[in-house]
Parts: structure tokens; sequence; C-alpha cells
């Protein structure tokens, strides 16, 4: 019996060991303030570091302060008396409320009972309780297990209701008097809560619970109660989610502590709360991609911190992280191991350490246990390392071997653990699989015929997100580093937002630059920036913001947002629309509120299967009556094709034919040069002065035979040719420098508004540049800028040249691209308010929607332009440095080194007045050129 005395007694002391008691005896007065406090903490450390403090110690008994590295210690004089402390704190009162948080008493380092005595009578007090009592000096809170910290609220102006629900537990709301019909619904979903999360976990961490109003914006959870700010406390979302998250809390974070470094619990209630109820109402994967797109929108390579350093809730940058990227490790982790030893492993975790810190490493042992599998390697991927996946595939091809279709590509990722979900797509089913990070190269043998293989559809893993899957949203712009743009006439409206944006900057300051490298928000719904770049903002009702995709980089983001008058309150609620793309407020209410489509997954389109049309050709003469109905007809042309020529001609015939008062638009003469083009209709210069004064061949590399027929026609007819396209000196200084290297005359010249947003047209872009431009420009940036400021300007020169002939039909005559599908000048005229077109495209392959009417014609030749067989050192500098073999130049003796100076005695400067010479000469020529510094003629004959 002695034995088992004394090992009884070593068991307990052992429990109970280093055990701590911290007493606080509080004289509070609100009206003045000022709070008084004696502490006594009993403990049998023999010293006890002490916490940052704001209160003002004027006491201490049994023990000293000592400093050791500058971090203050308690060191007991004697370790069997308690130490004692008289301090004071000064806090401000907000209107009768004493909200005291962090840094108000003299904290230690130590886990502590407490029991706090406030001597006030004035106040209704609320702070961490398991249990209360009624004593001389005044109510005493009691808190029956380790607590790290303690925090009081207290207020004059509070509604006290309770309520015992059906699980047993006390229920409390301690609103202002306004509020206090809001307790019965608190009580209803509070104890819906406890409920869901008693079922789930197996018990109630404590007998009682309390909503507590503030008097600022709140969402915080202690031991026992939460706090609720008075600005939300009526909001929907707080009852149907935000109260939810804080009881969850109840068990994670106040029954289960975590380290103030590695801050797991954020994650896994996030998990047990937020994003439960999204999967409950089958929002699972887009509440994944949502904390993926806050992770995207905020973390960079220079704010990036692992999970294992995560504090607590500073700033969204860090938040993605210790919230979002915790939530999908919780999801992973579940995915992992399974869903029943995860719902064991949390089971266990509760039980293991209630009222104790846990680690990242103490949830890595747990779930090892429950699961039987090592995660260490899951554990070092994902919390103690930084960053997410960043998956891509290269050398995509499709083959057919053996009856079977053969799938095969590269794996390019930054991780080498772990799946990543796959399907593979036919016209009429998807397979699904996964593909293992771990190998560089797959080859998968498929019975159908895919069309495209989408990765992670559902996001289940914490990966770095395509620019498609990104919806432009709020969130992307709640930050000091965005560039607010206003007009002048706006400028006084918008005042009071200079003092919120660091960087604001006018429409007609802000450069392409800034535009391009930054995320914008543009204040007024008439600010001309949106016309500009072609952002079809409409304003509704009071007040509206809307998020755009930043048309120069997809990267970024533009926000627009406009109010009949200013209000803070509603952009205190924009901190919590961060998901939505548009929301639109009436009376300070939201009325509207939307998520812009995006992309689900990374999505690879393969260049597979057939497209079928059942030919009914029929000859041009029977549908020009139907093609020429339209006021603008789309001519496009594969530029080296004569027969596309000819038919642009038969085109031009029939709309004259229809309306007399026709107009012929050209891609291939540029604006400055118009004059000359009306010169030549109207006779006033022949035909070779009108190539060289337009600069044909300078500007416009193609044979001139080509268009010869339709420039004969226009001029026999009296119709007038529209020089469309953009001088090509400005888009040089575009695409090199930018719009904002310009002068003002140049700047006049360029359409006011250019429209970025269609991504497919940018796609196809891509496809050409990769194929046809690469060489002729730095980058794919310049290319497509110069691709738009074509567009734009040809579209702007139509639509100007009908709004002053109002009768006038046109035809357009421009390369299939710039037309196709409508893309390119079509929609942009329409844009600007002409509608009545058809596009009509030669010699290109069919696609869905692609044009209004196809042409194939018969191969049918014309003159080939007159060669002299010569490559010249330089379109300026015309010295022969190689001779084309059996040329006409080599049969007549033209050497290299030899210098040409002039054609049949006009003087030739360039390579372009040669070529206008030579594109109108009939029988023979005398060249003169300069060999061996003497002048010589030549005389040559071209073949009929």
């Amino acid at each position: 019996m002695k034995k088992a005395l004394i090992l009884l007694t070593l068991i307990l002391s052992s429990l109970y060991a280093h055990e701590c008691r911290y007493s606080l005896k509080i004289d509070l007065d609100i009206d003045k303030g000022l709070l008084k406090g004696h502490a006594t903490i009993q403990s049998d450390h023999p010293s006890m570091k002490m916490l940052d403090t704001k209160a003002k110690i004027t006491e201490i008994k049994n023990a000293t302060l000592s400093v050791d590295n500058n971090i203050p210690y308690l060191v007991k004089e004697d370790v069997n008396k308690d130490v004692e402390m008289t301090f004071t704190y000064g806090f401000k009162s907000i209107k009768g409320d004493a909200i005291l948080l962090e840094a108000w008493y003299p904290r230690i380092d130590v886990m502590c009972k407490h029991e706090t005595v406030i001597s006030n009578s004035e106040a209704i007090i609320v702070t961490e309780a398991t249990r209360t009592e009624g004593t001389k000096e005044g109510k005493s809170f009691i808190f029956d297990y380790p607590l790290d910290r303690l925090h009081i609220i207290a207020s004059k102006n509070y509604t006290v209701n309770s309520t015992t629900a059906n699980n047993g537990m006390k229920l409390s709301t301690y609103f202002y008097p306004d509020d206090s019909s809001l307790s019965k619904r608190y009580f209803d979903k509070s104890e819906e809560y406890f409920n869901l999360y008693r079922e789930m976990f197996g018990f109630l961490p404590f007998k009682q619970f309390s909503i507590v109003e503030t008097p600022f914006p709140a969402g915080y959870s202690m031991p026992t109660y939460t706090l609720i700010g008075k600005q939300i406390i009526n909001k929907d979302f707080v009852l149907e989610n935000s109260l939810g998250h804080e009881i969850a809390h109840q068990w994670f974070g106040n029954y289960v502590y975590t380290p103030d470094v590695g801050n797991w619990v954020e994650g896994i209630n996030t998990f047990y709360s937020d994003y439960l109820y999204a999967k409950k109402e089958g929002r699972a994967a887009d509440y994944r991609k949502e904390m993926l797109v806050k992770y995207n929108s905020y973390v960079n390579p220079e704010n990036e911190i692992a999970l294992i350093e995560f504090t607590s809730k500073t700033q969204e940058s860090k938040n993605a992280v210790g919230y979002g990227k915790a939530t999908i490790f919780f999801y992973m982790l579940e995915q992992k191991i399974g869903k029943k030893a995860f719902a064991k492993g949390t089971k266990k975790l509760l039980e293991k350490y209630p009222f104790e810190v846990a680690t990242y490493r103490d949830l890595m042992e747990v779930y090892e246990e429950v699961s039987g599998e090592k995660l260490l390697d899951f554990f070092k991927t994902w919390v103690y390392s930084k960053g997410a996946l960043d998956f891509k595939i290269n050398n995509l091809n499709l083959s057919y071997l053996k009856n079977r279709y053969i799938l095969e590509f590269e794996i390019v990722s930054n991780l080498q653990q772990g799946f990543l979900p796959m399907k593979i797509c036919s016209d009429k089913e998807c397979l699904s699989t996964k593909i293992d990070l771990r190998k560089k190269n797959m080859r998968i043998e498929l019975d159908i015929e895919p069309s495209k293989i989408i990765f992670d559809e559902n996001y289940e893993v914490f990966r770095k997100l395509y620019a498609k899957e990104i919806s432009p949203v709020i969130s992307r712009v709640l930050k000091s580093d965005i560039i607010a743009v206003i007009d002048r006439a706006d400028e006084k409206k918008f005042e009071n937002m200079k003092h919120v944006y660091k960087n604001f900057k006018y429409a007609d300051t802000i450069t392409f630059e800034e535009l391009k490298n930054n995320n914008i928000l543009v204040l007024g719904a008439n600010n001309s920036l949106l016309n500009q770049i072609s952002i079809p903002f409409k304003m509704e009702d009071d007040a509206k913001f809307e998020m755009f995709k930043n048309p120069l980089n997809s990267e970024k983001v533009l926000a627009v947002f406009d109010m009949k008058k200013l209000s803070r309150s509603i952009f205190y609620q924009l901190k919590h629309l961060g998901k939505y793309s548009s929301v639109v407020f009436k009376d300070g209410v939201i009325t509207k509120k939307t998520i812009k489509p995006s992309q689900k997954g990374i999505i690879y389109e393969l260049n597979s299967g057939s497209l079928v049309i059942k030919p009914k050709a029929k000859k041009f003469s029977e549908i020009s009556k139907e093609l020429v109905k339209s006021r603008v007809v789309f001519v496009g042309e594969k530029h080296t094709e004569f027969s596309s020529h000819l038919n642009q001609l038969k085109i031009i015939k029939a709309m004259y034919k229809n309306n007399p008062k026709l107009s012929i638009g050209m891609e291939m003469f540029q604006k400055p040069f118009q004059k000359y083009l009306d010169a030549f209709i109207a006779g006033k210069i022949d035909e070779k002065e009108m190539v060289a004064k337009t600069e044909y061949f300078k500007r416009w590399k193609y044979d001139y035979e080509l268009y010869r027929p339709i420039m004969l026609f226009a001029k026999e007819n009296n119709i007038p040719i529209i020089a469309l396209n953009i001088d090509r000196e400005i888009t040089k200084i575009v695409v090199s420098k930018g719009l904002d290297a310009l002068n003002d005359k140049q700047r006049s010249e360029v359409p006011n508004s250019i429209d970025f947003s269609n991504e497919k047209y940018k796609e196809y872009l891509m496809l050409v540049y990769s194929m046809h431009q690469s060489k002729n420009f730095k980058n794919f940036d310049e290319f497509y800028h110069a691709q738009l400021l074509w567009d734009e300007s040809m579209a702007k020169n139509i639509v100007d040249y009908m709004q002053k002939n109002p009768e006038h039909s046109m035809a357009v005559l421009a390369g299939n691209g710039h037309i196709m599908h409508g893309y390119g000048i079509p929609s942009r005229i329409n844009r600007r308010g002409i509608s009545d077109y058809t596009i009509t495209l030669n010699l290109t392959s069919p696609e869905t929607g692609i044009a209004d009417y196809l042409l194939y014609p018969s191969a049918i030749s014309t003159k080939k332009a007159k060669k002299l067989g010569v490559f010249l050192e330089s379109d300026e500098n015309l010295k022969v440095i190689k001779l084309v073999k059996k040329s006409i130049a080599s049969k007549a003796e033209i050497k290299v080194g030899d210098t040409i100076v002039s054609f049949n005695g006009t003087p030739i400067k360039s390579i372009f007045d040669l070529k206008t010479e030579l594109a109108f000469i009939e029988g023979s020529v005398k060249l003169k050129l300069i060999r061996d510094l003497k002048e010589i003629s030549v005389d040559i004959k071209f073949d009929d």
C-alpha cells in the first residue's frame, strides 16, 4: 500500500510539475481610461520571461527584473514564494467601452491557469472564463486550464441575453441595444455550429460561449467567446460563415494551441469552417481556386514565406499562405491519407493536446500514426519549403501507331513529389488519370482521339495559376501599390481618394509603360482612359466597382469605380468582397455581385479531329447579289496570289453595279499619301507618279501588278481609293518605344481607342508571330501592338470616311489575318458604330465562324513584275553585290561592283525608285552605271 501511495505521488507530481496560476485583481475606470492592477503568479519556475507589455509596473515583490540580451526576466528571490506585481495601464475609452486585447498587463511566457477579479460594478465584463463567482472584491472570472494570454472586454452599453441550448451549453450575447434583437438568430446559428462540430470531433470544449459586439471591425475568437464588429454584425455572411469560423476556433486555437511561429491553426480551422461550408454547397473546387487566386494575387518571391514561418493575420501576402495555402495543405493531406484516417487523426490531435501547444511536427506524427504512412517528404514540400507547384508541359505530340493514338509530352515542374490530376478528352468523352511529377516524359496510349488535355481542373494541388485561370477580382486592387487614374474634370469629386492611394495620375499624363506594368484603378465612369484602351464599363445604380484584365498585360488588372457620392462604408465592404469581379450598390446595399468566368484548369488544345463541310459550291455569279448587300464588304487576300486579287476585283465590280457610290479601302496604302490617290483618280497624276509618290514599293513589298487591275478599274470609274493604313513611321516608334514616344502631331494620327481584350485574337497572332514575324520584331509584344495599331487605324479610317459619306458603300481589301473571325478590323468598326458588314476570305482553311463567305478561285496568273536580277548593298546603296545567274543583268554584262545611277534618264536613288521604273517599263532600257569611277551606259531589253 505504501509503494502504491509513493507511485501515485510521483505521478501527480509529474502531472502538475511547473503548474502556474496567474491571479489578477483589477480596478477598471472606463471614464478615466485607467486600469489599476495587482498580479500574483504562483509557479515553481525559478525565472520567467517577461513578454512585451505597455503596462507600467510600479512594484515587484519576491522577484527581481533582470535583462539578458535585451530580454527581461523575472528572477524569483525564493522559489516557494509567489511573485507579485502592481501595475497601471492607460487606455482610450470608446464611448463607454474598454477593449483590452494586447500588452495591457504584465504577461509571462508560461501557460497559467487564470483567475481575474474585477472590482467595477458599472461595466459589464467579458473575459476568458470557464466559470464565474461573486466575491467581496468584485466578480471573479476563472479559467481552469492553462492559458497563454488574457483579454478583457468591458462596456457600460451592453444588453445581455442568454439561453441554454439543447446541447446543454449556455449561450450569451453582449450586444448594443439597437442590435440586441439579433440575439435569437445568433443563438440558433451558434447551436447549429456547435452541434456540427460536436458530431465531427466527439465533444464540446466548453460549457459556455458568448458573442460580443465591439465598436470597431473585428472577427476574433478567444476561449469561451468571440468578438464581432458592429459594422458587420447584422450581415448575413457573418451568420452564415464568419460565426462558424470563430466557433471552430474553440477547438483549434482555443482548445489545442498553436505556437507563435508555425501557426497551423488558421489553416485547419478554415478547412473545417469556410471550406467545409463551401463543400456543403457544392463549391469545394471553387473555394480552392479562390485560395489560389489570392496566393497568385498577393504573393511574390520577395514576400513569400513557408507555412512553418507563418505567425498571424498581418498582411495579405502572409494570409494567402497562412490561411489559403494551409487550407489546401490540409485538403491535400486528407486526399493523401484518406478521409477516414484524416478524420481519425484530427480527433487524435484534439485528444492528445488539450490546452497544450501542438506543432507541425506533432501533427505529422499524429497523422502518420493513424494512417500508417510516412509523411516527412510531404511535410517538407508543403510546410517547410516556400512556393507552389509551377507546372507546364513541352513538346506535346500526338501520333497514331498500331491502331492507337499515342500522346507524348515532357513534364516541366519545380517539384518532384506528388501527382497532378489530368483529363484527356475527345469530342465525346473524357478519361481521368494522374501524372507522376517525378517523371520527365509521359507516353500515353489511347483508344480515343484526344482533342484536349486538362490538368488539375478541380484545383486539387497547391499551384501557380495560368493567367487564363484567374478572373479579375477586387482583391487584386485592395493594395497600396496600384496606380489610381482620374480625369482632371473629376478631380474635385475624387479629391479624398488622393489620400488613400500614394500613386495618383491624371488620365492625360499616365504613360503607356505605366499602364502596361501596373495594376490600375480608374476613377469615374466617363474617364477618358476607358475609351483609350476600350474598357466596356457601364455604370449601374449608385455605385459600381468592376474589374477587368489589364488589356496591355494579362498578368495585371484594371479596376473601374464610380459612385454618385463617396462613401467610406462601401470601401469597407469591398474588403469582404475580394473574390468578386463586379459589385453594384444602391443606398449602400449590394444589389449585384458577380465573378467573371475564367478557364478551369490548365488546358492544352490538340490539333486533332476533322472539320466536316458538306459542300454546296456555287459560282461567284450566283452569290454576288447576296454578297454585296452589306454597306461594307471585307475581301481578304493572300497577298501573293493573283487569284485573290481577281476575286477582289469581281466583288468591286458587283458592288459598283449595286451602288455606284462605291469606295475602295486598301490596307496597301498609308494615310499620309491619300492626296496622291485622290490626284490619280482625278486624272491629275499618272499611275507611275501615283506609285512613286505613295511610296508603294517602300511601304508595301508586294508586286504592284497584283493590284493594277483594281487600281485601273477605280480610275476608269472614278471610284475613290481610301488609304486605310497608318503611317509606318508611327508604327515603328510605337512598337520600339511605345505610344509615349510619339510627338503631338503623330499622337493625333493614332486612334484614341485601342481594344486589347480579344484573347483568341492574341493567341492567333502568337501563332502568326512564331511562324512568320519573329524575325521582323524584337518580341511578340512589339508585333502584337503593331497589329492592333494597324487594325484600329484601318477601322477608324473606314468609319471616318463612311460617316462623312453616308451614301457610300466600301470594299475593304486587306490580308485574311486582319479580318478572319471578325477579330481584326471588322470588330473594331462594329465598336465604332458600323455593324452592317460581310466578311469574305480567299484561299483559307475553313473554321467555324471564320467568315460569311470563303472563296476558292482557280489558279490564274498575270503579267510578272520585271526584274534585273541583281542584289544591291542596301535599299539606299545601289551598288551591285551579286548577280542572279542567267538574269537580264548578267546577259547585259552588268558586273559586281557596278552602281546604278539612272534608268532611261530618270535618276535612281533607291531600290524603290528602281522597282517603280521596272513596273512601268516597256521595251528597251538604257541603264546608266558607275564602274571603276567611270560612268557607262548599258542597253537592256526585257522579254515580253
